[in-house]
């Protein structure tokens, strides 16, 4: 009988096997069978999880309920109420046992239980809660609280709940699943086989080939095939994502290697610039040092005025760098406050007339009637800004002129144009030449520069409220032109007396000064300065002799290199500053590096000032004299006086002479202006006088007056 039965079981079930449509349907229903199951682990779980936590907030509440009355009771070891107390929880649903327990635990202790403990582990849910008193104003614990709770309610709920559900929803399942299997393999199953082996056999490298449905065309296009016109137009859309993220990832990487070298080029710009600014310090120094030399005829002077000219002008393409980096780092630090431009734009003028005059070009600086008296700007980063911009308009002008106009704009912010005549921009470029490291021009006009300047003075502008803007078109000559606020206060223009006076020593005792620094120059600049106004000087190659040589010599003031090898400068005076002897000792730190950030560490280690390399020696002695509390001994030296004008003009210089000279005049040719004087002196020395005073007017870039000198010159010559 049972046999038979086996047998009976297992043809049904190799004939089940045997059916594709049966074994589906097998499928879907232990499918739906085991999402029954798990929806309904998950539902009893979630009952099972609602449940426990109602036990345990059911235990909090006990607590929360019976934590005065307990702790009264206690206090007053009244075990009858205790059991009162105790008997009232157990009424409660699920609670099983309960306790109190007296502390500290001795021999004597009340201890009060109700109920009886579940044995079995995994059937109940403890908890234990501290019994307190308050007793003159400070809680104390007296005793613990054991309260016990049953899960035989909640497990019984939750069996209930499970029965139904397995019931209902397998019922349910069956059905659903039945009649589903049949519609989906009747009208979709077979299909979808066919387009799930063309997807998988799909490749989105290669240009697909359209899929079609192996049935009868409906008359109508129905869900499938809009699957499959979706399928082929996805596949058409993988394919071209493919390639456009092929070449997407080429322009990436060709993005990323030039990020990386813009990067790189930015570090070495910065770590050069480091390097650059240690002989550049005794380039500057001794520059400093030799114009406060009386004893210099004018030639000289003005030799040294183009030395210490030419290495400030190095250390601006320096700074220039950093500024840079400090750009790409987002550390561009902008002060701003009133500047008059009045004091501006003389030095602007003196900068850039030399570089016209060098290359024939007329320069002129206008400011309006109507302009106003000062902006409000970073003074620094705005002469900085006008002077890159007008250095590019004199390179990129073979002819004609350079012209800077300060004017108010309608909204009543100074407006600033630089315009010249030079090869002018296309439109394509109008941006890109604001970007790092582009340049206009041929390979003869990019020579000299580093491609910062326009994206340094750019970023500049923003950081003080305006925008840099161009109109140019090729061979029509450019202006560039940006428009700041105007100044709050009009700022007063302070009137310089003609005579200027230089520091020849100072009074009271003489002074010792200490100076580290471990590279032989720097250290001889400021020997050298020092010791021509009287200081008496004691120097040190390294950070670890300079402690010791100031042990011996007990200097009056240290100056301090940072970056040295061995003990650095920052190590230096912190050790100084240890040492009774010196923890008063006035200290100024110098770097070659000009960033706030060896400013700010010098300042921690207890250095009382910082000077940034290379050396401004007006900023060191005005330092030197707040920290030593001294008055400088001043010397007034008068500029020479320049040729007066002679009273009457030379007869008998040659028409064509005057003739040239008078072009000479109207080009702005200062150059040539001082070679004709000269020419003319050497010719006559009656024409001396004359010869000097064209000679004075060229060097102060005076163009209007030599014109208006040599047209009276000729006007007079005409008359007569």
């Amino acid at each position: 009988m049972g046999l038979d039965r086996f047998d009976a079981w297992w043809s049904g079930l190799r004939y089940v096997r045997r059916s594709v449509v049966l074994r589906l349907l097998g499928t879907v229903l232990a499918f739906s069978c085991a999402i029954t199951l798990i929806l309904t682990a998950v539902q009893l779980f979630r009952d099972y999880q609602r449940g426990f936590e109602q036990i345990q907030n059911s235990l909090v509440d006990i607590d929360r309920s019976y934590r005065d009355s307990l702790g009264e009771a206690l206090w007053r070891l009244d075990q009858r109420q205790l059991q009162l107390k105790l008997e009232g929880m157990l009424r409660l649903r699920d609670i099983r046992a309960a306790e109190v327990r007296e502390l500290p635990p001795v021999n004597s202790s009340i201890v009060v239980s109700v109920g009886e403990r579940e044995r079995i582990s995994g059937m109940t849910v403890a908890r234990e809660f501290p019994i307190v008193y308050r007793v003159q104003d400070k809680i104390e614990q007296i005793g613990m609280l054991y309260v016990e709770a049953t899960l035989a309610n909640l497990y019984h709920d939750l069996t209930r709940t499970a029965l139904v559900i397995l019931v209902s929803q397998g019922a349910n399942t069956f059905l659903v699943a039945l009649f589903t299997f049949y519609i989906l393999w009747r009208l979709l199953t077979r299909h979808l086989a066919a387009i799930a082996r063309s997807v998988s056999d799909y490749d989105f490298h290669e240009p697909p080939s359209p899929f079609v449905l192996q049935r009868k065309p409906p008359r109508e296009p129905d869900e499938l095939d809009r699957v499959v016109s979706a399928f082929n137009a996805m596949a058409m859309r993988l394919h071209r994502a493919y390639l456009d993220e092929r070449e997407a990832t080429v322009e990436r990487e060709a993005r990323h290697m030039a990020e990386a070298a813009n990067r790189a080029k930015g570090e070495f710009l910065a770590n050069l610039s480091h390097e650059l600014r240690t002989p550049l310090n005794g380039i500057l120094g001794y520059a400093q040092i030799l114009r406060r030399d009386s004893t210099l005829s004018l030639r000289q002077r003005d030799g040294v005025a183009v030395i210490q000219q030419s290495g400030e002008h190095l250390l601006a393409l320096i700074d220039e760098t950093l500024d840079f980096a400090k750009v790409e780092a987002g550390k561009l630090r902008i002060e701003i406050c009133d500047v008059p431009l009045a004091g501006l734009v003389d030095t602007i003028r003196e900068i850039i007339g030399v570089k016209a005059e060098q290359r024939k070009l007329a320069f002129e600086c206008t400011v309006a009637a109507d302009a106003p008296g000062g902006v409000r700007a970073d003074e620094h980063r705005l002469r900085q800004v006008l002077l890159n911009l007008l250095s590019n308009a004199v390179k990129f002008t073979d002819e004609g002129s350079v012209r800077l106009f300060i004017g108010r704009a309608e909204s009543g912010a100074a407006r600033f144009e630089v315009h010249d005549t030079g090869i002018g921009i296309a439109a394509v470029y109008h941006e890109k030449i604001f970007m790092p490291f582009e340049q206009a021009g041929g390979a003869e006009r990019r020579a000299g520069g580093t491609g910062l300047g326009l994206a340094i003075s750019r970023q500049f502008v923003r950081a003080m409220g305006g925008e840099v803007k161009v109109e140019s078109d090729v061979g029509r000559g450019s202006v560039f032109w940006f428009e700041l606020p105007p100044a709050l206060e009009e700022p007063r223009i302070l009137h310089v007396t003609s005579g200027a006076a230089i520091i020849t020593g100072y009074q009271g005792p003489r002074r010792k000064v200490l100076v580290i620094d471990d590279v032989q120059i720097n250290r001889a600049v400021i020997v050298e300065l020092l010791t021509r106004i009287g200081f008496d000087t004691v120097e040190s190659a390294s950070g670890a002799d300079g402690i010791a040589l100031a042990q011996t010599e007990s200097p009056d003031l240290i100056l301090t290199d940072i970056v040295m090898p061995g003990i650095d400068g920052l190590t230096v005076t912190r050790r100084f500053r240890a040492m009774p002897a010196f923890a008063r000792t006035p200290i100024i730190a110098i770097s070659a590096s000009p960033c706030g950030v060896d400013g700010a560490r010098s300042l921690e280690a207890g250095a009382n000032a910082f000077i940034s390399k290379p050396l401004d020696f007006d900023v060191l002695l005005a330092r030197i004299a707040a920290l030593l509390g001294i008055d400088w001994i001043r010397e007034a030296v008068q500029p020479p006086a320049g040729p007066p004008m002679p009273a009457t003009f030379p007869v008998n210089i040659p028409a064509e002479a005057m003739s040239e000279l008078h072009q000479l005049a109207r080009d702005g040719n200062m150059s040539g202006i001082v070679q004709w004087a000269e020419r003319m002196a050497a010719i006559d020395p009656a024409h001396a006088a004359f010869a000097a005073r064209l000679h004075q007017l060229a060097r102060a870039w005076q163009s209007k007056a030599i014109l208006q000198l040599v047209e009276r010159y000729l006007e007079g010559n005409t008359a007569s």
